[in-house]
């Protein structure tokens, strides 16, 4: 068990390092900053803004993406479970657990979209 704990701790020192290393680079070698009036106006691609910027913006799409996401998680989960107990005695235990974790999964998403008005899927 220690060689695990002595693998993790390197992991953590290597991450740290490099980001630490990353931040003294950029601070160091990347561009200085320049401040000038510009940069407190609003960018809209060298034009002038115009008209509200709060617009009513379809979320369906977005909608569709986050199901996506969950459902090809409740998989991913899914065979690792199936993988796990392939070879054991415990098949009874993976079903229910396998079931159990879907059926949450999916009440789930249901409950994140019963606010949404209209359904992509």
């Amino acid at each position: 068990m220690a060689a695990g704990i002595d693998t993790f701790l390197v992991f953590g020192a290597i991450v740290t390092a490099f980001g630490v290393g990353s931040i003294i680079a950029n601070r160091t070698l990347g561009a200085k900053s320049r401040k000038s009036y510009l940069q407190l106006t609003t960018y809209e691609c060298g034009e002038e803004a115009e008209g509200e910027a709060q617009i009513d913006f379809p979320t369906q799409h977005y909608t569709f993406a986050i199901v996506f996401v969950a459902v090809d998680v409740i998989g991913f989960v899914l065979a690792l479970w199936a993988l796990t107990f392939r070879g054991g005695n415990d098949t009874a235990v993976a079903i229910f657990v396998a079931g159990t974790f879907t059926l949450l999964a999916l009440a789930g998403i249901y409950y994140a979209l019963s606010g949404e008005k209209r359904w992509v899927v």
